[in-house]
């Protein structure tokens, strides 16, 4: 069963105007009055006077910040805003938005009930008034995740061994300095099933992993990602354009893998496939083959696992980053303005 979505993304139309010390001119969403989102929100149409000709009037400039107007804890929340702004989420800098003004801004599971979103313009330049003092504040919803326990061997639980433990050392190497790495956004922001097949785990589960001997100590985490179930050699599909950060067939804990920098601080990652036919540096588009699905890596079955990691573009530091749920993305309006 697939989990019920609390939280739609409504992309409000944006300002006049463009960045504070660079001028960038912008063109608001066309959009009919009374026009619906895929949630059933009603988009408001912008805001205009008529002239004495009966034409409309150049669309009125609007708040330097418009964002959704729920979110979903462990979700993200989009905003519209001058190109290139510093997003703040409760005080602290989380975003940066794009050339054409869109932010994405992750939120943790554990994201209060308001999220406060403002604007962090540099303090040694010039800007407006309502740019510095700009705030949008978003309801939350909270989680409600469930609760597994798996009995699994200890080698799928932590590495046992000093060649076990080299690999994994190796694997978080690999993916950190992937990492590192960060493109401009290749698409919008529609998301697509990398698979077709039965949602097995969503997003946000605690699981508990118990050994089968007791030679070892269990684990409990939380579930990072969305398991599809499908057989070994299932063909799995890009969620959405990028750039192809790593492409591995043998991490230790995602097995065959691949990371997608989507652009926004939106990256994928698809693991445990028993074929890897995308490169690292590929450029690719929505629904593009990358490889086989399968059940490398610490598994207990063949299934794709898609997980969402949200990227703090105002920080080198990737400490910081979260892992969010992929169900969200595939619930929004697309986020294409």
């Amino acid at each position: 069963m697939k989990p019920t979505i609390l939280a739609g993304l409504l992309v409000c139309s944006a300002l006049g105007g463009g960045c504070a010390s660079s001028p960038v001119p912008f063109s608001p969403p066309q959009t009919s009055a009374g026009a619906s989102s895929s949630q059933g929100e009603r988009v408001p149409p912008a805001s205009t006077e008529a002239e004495p000709s009966g034409r409309p009037a150049v669309t009125a400039s609007r708040s330097p910040l418009e964002c959704s107007q729920t979110a979903l804890q462990g979700g993200y929340i989009v905003c519209r805003t001058h190109p290139l702004m510093v997003v703040t989420l409760d005080g602290d800098p989380v975003a940066r938005a794009d050339a054409q003004g869109l932010a994405v801004i992750g939120l943790s599971r554990s994201q209060p009930p308001t999220a406060v979103i403002g604007l962090a313009p540099p303090l040694d330049e010039p800007a407006p008034f309502d740019v510095r003092t700009a705030r949008a504040d978003v309801g939350v919803s909270p989680r409600t995740d469930g609760v597994s326990r798996f009995t699994m061997a200890c080698g799928k639980i932590a590495p046992q061994t000093a060649e076990e433990a080299r690999h994994a050392e190796v694997s978080e190497e690999k993916k950190a300095e992937a990492l590192k790495e960060v493109f401009p956004p290749s698409g919008d922001l529609s998301f697509i099933l990398p698979a077709k097949g039965r949602t097995s785990s969503p997003f946000g589960a605690v699981r508990t992993y118990v050994p089968d001997t007791s030679s070892c100590q269990g684990r409990t985490s939380v579930h990072n990602g969305l398991d599809i179930a499908v057989p070994t050699g299932t063909e799995v599909l890009a969620p959405a354009a990028g750039v192809v950060l790593l492409a591995d067939p043998d991490l230790y804990f995602e097995g065959g893998a691949v990371f997608i920098d989507h652009g926004r601080g939106l990256v994928s990652v698809l693991m445990h496939m028993s074929r890897v036919d995308a490169r690292t540096g590929d450029r690719v588009v929505q629904g593009q083959p990358l490889g086989l699905s399968g059940a490398t890596g610490r598994v207990t079955g063949p299934h794709v696992h898609w997980g969402l990691k949200f990227r703090n573009l105002t920080s080198a530091d990737r400490s910081g980053d979260l892992w969010i749920d992929p169900s969200v993305a595939l619930s929004s309006a697309g986020g294409s303005l």
